[in-house]
């Protein structure tokens, strides 16, 4: 399957994500839809997952919670900007400046790519150093530290799970 591969390294070493353009209908003018992408790319691979999960017993709008994989998923409707979710991690894996009051969304041009199955969004063509492509990739690949996050991206990182040997469930 056909995702959307972001490589976290290389991103983050970008002086500005603003050079990265956005063909989503409601981000024209400003692209915003690169911060969702950043911030379920980081829930995705730094998220410690844990049973106990301070970050969501702090949020005051309960805009937090788990979903069905125990990744982290904040509802961006609910989320206030306030951070007390950043401040109670134990692990710091919760970047503050992902968290941002107004809500962006990236629908990952899932219509561009039902029709076109080679389609790659402007996003990957602007972003630079290939710090965001298309790949094919249907499983996780701990040899090359590309793991998927939902069903539509996969992310290059150092996973801490692979550190600890646990598998992506």
């Amino acid at each position: 399957m056909k995702r959307l591969l972001v490589d976290i390294p290389k991103l983050l070493k970008e002086e500005s994500l603003e050079s990265i353009d956005c063909e989503y209908l409601y981000h024209e003018g400003a692209n915003r839809g690169v911060f969702s992408i950043v911030e379920i790319a980081e829930f995705g691979a730094y998220c410690r997952e844990c049973k106990e999960s301070f970050c969501i017993e702090a949020c005051p709008k309960d805009a937090l919670e788990h979903t069905k994989t125990n990744m982290i998923l904040r509802h961006n409707m609910r989320c206030v900007g306030c951070k007390s979710c950043a401040l109670a991690c134990p692990f710091g894996t919760i970047f503050p400046e992902t968290i941002n009051y107004i809500s962006q969304k990236c629908d990952f041009c899932l219509n561009q790519l039902r029709d076109d199955p080679d389609y790659v969004p402007l996003c990957a063509k602007t972003a630079p150093n290939d710090s965001l492509t298309m790949i094919d990739i249907d499983e996780d690949d701990p040899n090359n530290n590309i793991y998927l996050v939902g069903s539509r991206m996969a992310v290059k990182t150092h996973h801490w799970r692979n550190k600890v040997g646990k598998t992506n469930k």
